[in-house]
């Protein structure tokens, strides 16, 4: 068999022809120059227009009716989930001939609400409202309804006003990019030492749903502006730990605790300018987070001197008292105020009344509120935190 040098520079070509194998050498041509980049011209194509470009929703009128609208051509069905405390009436969604549905509600109460579009079944945020509140695995649009200058959640003109600002941080009991929301009062520039209000959120929810749905930096500026509340550093933490709902049986048991305890407050001491006195640091939270208040805040009383409690009682009293009965009485009597707060309609009140029979039977004081017609929802405890807050840090 013969053998073939290849020739440099050039490309070598094999065929076989009548059981011969044949090779050619061809020298390459140069390769065609691209274009210089200032001859490339970039082509963009306009997306054509639809309704959805100059759609709005929610659109609140001036009589607090709501109009919801969705611009979804190929839907089938729309309809409106939005938080109990609406009180909207039965929103009936009606397609027009363009793809877009629309929906007014009844004059709804002052407040924020939480809602969602099921479409065909799917749930789906509000695509042309900016404003979104986050759970654990959701996400929500919301839409405020103002009331005027009374409206202690409602942003305020001519006053000062707070920050709330998102913190990651890694945690060795949580996993690394946790996160927590914190406010600021205004001016705290200025300030020195401030006490620190440490408020969890419910179950299904995350350190984002006070800062969105309880309108807390809102309430505050206007109690703070007006003399009725003290400047405080409020922290919200994400009291679930990967994802976990399930309320443990025992304080011990609760990943939380040692987060908040090890993880978060030291954090939040060493990067704010907050009290480290146990008078100046609160712990509270709503449903869940009143379970987790009431398990590290009544077993931790050197830590905090106060305890605020909404919608929620003391999980697995028997063996809590068990447990820590010997020296609860002892331990409580640190405490300078303890805060209960539910709804006259709260499925959680049964719980808070037990709870309230627990202190008694332990000589701890505490205050307790009943929202006239409020629910085991947000409309209960932004009424809550205005009227506890200026009872803090005094």
């Amino acid at each position: 068999m013969k053998s073939f040098r290849y020739i440099t520079a050039s490309l070598v070509f094999v065929t076989c022809i009548g059981g011969a194998v044949i090779a050619s050498a061809q020298t390459p041509q140069a390769p065609e120059k691209a274009p210089p980049v200032a001859d490339r011209v970039a082509v963009w194509s306009k997306p054509a227009e639809s309704p959805n470009d100059s759609l709005i929703s929610p659109e609140v009128a001036p009589d607090d009716r709501v109009t919801f609208r969705l611009y979804a051509p190929e839907a089938k069905n729309v309809s409106l989930r939005v938080n109990s405390d609406f009180h909207g009436g039965t929103l009936k969604f009606i397609k027009a001939t363009n793809g877009v549905w629309s929906a007014t509600s009844e004059p709804a109460p002052a407040g924020a609400y939480r809602y969602n579009f099921l479409v065909d079944g799917a749930t789906v945020p509000d695509c042309r409202n900016p404003y979104t509140s986050a759970g654990v695995k959701t996400l929500q649009s919301v839409v405020e309804v103002p009331r005027g200058a009374d409206d202690l959640q409602a942003n305020q003109p001519g006053i000062a006003h707070g920050t709330v600002s998102t913190v990651y941080y890694d945690s060795p009991i949580a996993g690394n990019g946790r996160r927590l929301h914190v406010y600021l009062p205004p001016n705290y520039e200025k300030g020195k030492k401030y006490p620190v209000l440490y408020l969890i959120h419910g179950g299904g929810d995350s350190d984002e749903s006070w800062p969105t749905a309880g309108r807390p930096n809102f309430i505050l500026d206007n109690l703070i502006a007006s003399g009725k509340a003290k400047p405080m550093v409020i922290v919200f933490p994400n009291g679930s730990i990967n994802g976990n709902l399930q309320q443990v049986k025992d304080p011990d048991q609760d990943p939380f605790t040692p987060e908040l305890l090890t993880v978060i407050i030291p954090y939040i001491e060493i990067h704010y300018r907050v009290s480290t006195s146990p008078d100046d640091r609160a712990i509270g939270g709503l449903s869940m987070g009143g379970h987790q208040t009431l398990y590290t805040g009544l077993t931790h009383t050197k830590l905090f001197h106060t305890l605020v409690i909404m919608s929620s009682g003391l999980p697995n009293q028997d063996k809590f008292e068990k447990k820590y009965g010997p020296t609860l009485t002892k331990d409580a009597a640190r405490l300078k105020l303890v805060w209960y707060g539910y709804g006259s309609r709260d499925p959680a009140k049964p719980n808070a009344l037990n709870t309230m029979k627990f202190f008694d039977r332990y000589g701890i004081k505490y205050q307790s509120e009943e929202v006239p017609d409020g629910p085991h929802d947000w409309s209960t405890w932004r009424v809550c935190l205005g009227h506890f807050a200026p009872l803090l840090f005094r």
